[in-house]
């Protein structure tokens, strides 16, 4: 196995990729022009899992050795992917990501320990949770600790995860509602100072008598005697043949 397969052939994680572009002499330009032509080649530097050892590689010879590694079952696709996306991250100027929590920055480590966990390329607390013996000897003392810390401090997140995201939907309900009662309370406002103007139409009160409930002598007559009241009859006479 060449020196591209013994980094490589790691299975239990990926290796830990930075990249640098370098001036090489660009030989046939040269030779064309009869004097020193220089091109741009992107160098991978590739550190396997738990080391502190440094493989410098062209990104193109890299990446073809991967394929092959992958044919032999020693890399996986995911892997690959994960390569080619922190490559096209740094061409473009972006910073590499990381798949988890970086481990530079995290508080509950101190600065030397978290240089010490990043020299052999755990860079986050995912990778220090799960880390293996090999990489427990390279940390030396105290190993099962900071492992330990990775580990409660991860179970910590998902025992609390849930409720924060509980939390949170139901503080999002309850500002959409203090936003509904604001704008009713609004509305309500206004309608209360416009009755209050001065100018404001008003409503008329109507009066109903029981004549137009009911209709009139004349139209009870006709409907009680099924002919109406004879022309001469006075209001009176009306109203007592009713009542009779």
């Amino acid at each position: 196995m060449d020196m591209i397969g013994a980094v490589n052939d790691r299975k239990d994680k990926p290796s830990w990729v930075r990249f640098e572009r370098r001036e090489k002499e660009d030989t046939p330009a040269t030779i064309a022009a009869g004097r020193y032509i220089p091109k741009d080649v992107d160098y991978a530097l590739i550190t396997a899992p738990y080391s502190r050892d440094v493989f410098h590689a062209k990104v193109s010879d890299w990446m073809a050795s991967l394929e092959v590694e992958k044919a032999n079952g020693r890399v996986t696709q995911e892997w690959i992917d994960h390569y080619k996306k922190l490559y096209n991250a740094w061409k473009t100027g972006q910073e590499l990501p990381l798949n988890g929590t970086p481990i530079k920055g995290w508080g509950v480590l101190s600065p030397s320990q978290q240089r010490l966990v990043i020299d052999i390329g755990v860079l986050t607390v995912e990778d220090l949770a799960t880390i293996n013996d090999e990489g427990m000897k390279r940390i030396g003392m105290g190993a099962l600790e900071l492992k330990n810390k990775a580990n409660g401090w991860i179970a910590q997140l998902k025992d609390k995860g849930p409720l924060t995201v509980e939390i949170a939907a139901v503080k999002k309900e309850n500002a959409n509602l203090s936003s509904q009662v604001a704008t009713m309370q609004k509305q309500i406002e206004q309608l209360t100072a416009m009755i209050k103007m001065p100018d404001a139409p008003q409503i008329a009160e109507v009066q109903v008598s029981d004549e137009d409930v009911l209709g009139s002598p004349a139209e009870l007559y006709e409907q009680k005697f099924g002919k109406p009241p004879h022309h001469r009859m006075k209001p009176e006479s009306i109203l007592a043949a009713l009542k009779g």
